[in-house]
């Protein structure tokens, strides 16, 4: 029987805990791996749980208080292999609870690494802690998506990037959006981080139009300056969106489904988009086509 517990990090789990949260977050876009001293700071200033299976840690969470007298847990997560259990919650929980015992009303969290995200809500709703939801980056393991044609509305029809359409990017991008975006930052991706000369292949991105007019997008990008997952570099679904008028008629899963099964023919093993969690309909899309809740930024309100 797997036995589980948390204890704080100390001299003889230190090595343990900094092999695993460096091994957890190693393809996350944008992690630098933590050194001891980083470590050993970040218990210093406040608080490094651990969770432990059978005495060995699996999951980890790192909390301190900020500056205003909010908390924060700039990481939680847990080890690959247990990834989509919850194994995170026990050493956030005990991040919580040092946060409010030193007056936190409010706790951001960042960079949650662990799955599923909706079951951890409900753990969460169930001692009534509320969650304010920020953003999230959803992942997609290819083995299990299957390509299909995507079906589209009549009157409307599915084409790839042509010369010249940046500027048919921005005009999509304001109006699905209220932006005011240039076509010269075509490539400014924040969620994914794309690099126009490496990842750029307009057979990969794909417009929605009537009458000729393009009215919504979507692209999938092999993300060459990511570090590969499952043996290939990852994919990634940029810049979805519809106008406002041609919404609720499945423009946005045609595009979608486009991208993906671009990346699909390009081999990759798991496809990644982050969105804001306001944005409902895109989340709901997403995880309708098989996306999952992959990392994850709110705030716990005490």
């Amino acid at each position: 029987m797997n036995q589980s517990s948390v204890e704080k990090l100390n001299i003889q789990n230190r090595d343990a805990a900094l092999s695993l949260i460096n091994d957890a977050y190693a393809t996350v876009r944008g992690f630098q791996p933590l050194t001891t001293a980083d470590l050993i700071s970040l218990a210093q200033s406040g608080f490094v749980a651990l969770g432990l299976m059978n005495g060995k840690p699996v999951s980890f969470a790192c909390g301190a208080m900020a500056a205003d007298g909010a908390g924060k847990i700039c990481r939680a997560g847990v080890s690959e292999k247990y990834r989509g259990e919850c194994r995170s919650l026990p050493p956030m929980r005990a991040c919580i609870n040092f946060l409010k015992n030193r007056g936190a009303k409010r706790i951001g969290v960042e960079n949650w690494l662990d799955a599923p995200y909706r079951q951890m809500l409900s753990y969460f709703e169930q001692e009534g802690i509320i969650v304010e939801h920020v953003h999230a980056t959803l992942r997609l393991d290819m083995g299990d998506y299957t390509p299909h044609p995507p079906l589209i509305k009549a009157g409307y029809n599915l084409r790839t990037f042509r010369d010249g359409d940046a500027q048919t990017w921005a005009d999509i991008r304001n109006a699905a959006f209220g932006d005011s975006s240039k076509a010269e930052e075509f490539w400014t991706q924040t969620f994914l981080g794309v690099n126009k000369r490496t990842d750029f292949d307009p057979r990969g991105f794909f417009f929605a139009e009537k009458g000729g007019k393009p009215v919504g997008m979507s692209a999938g990008i092999v993300l060459h300056d990511r570090k590969k997952t499952g043996g290939t570099l990852p994919g990634g679904i940029g810049w979805t969106g519809v106008h406002k008028d041609h919404r609720s008629i499945g423009l946005g899963r045609a595009l979608v489904v486009s991208s993906l099964n671009y990346l699909h023919n390009r081999g990759v093993a798991v496809t990644e988009v982050g969105t804001e969690f306001y944005r409902t309909a895109a989340v709901n899309l997403y995880e309708s086509l098989g996306f999952r809740i992959y990392i994850a930024w709110f705030t716990i309100v005490c």
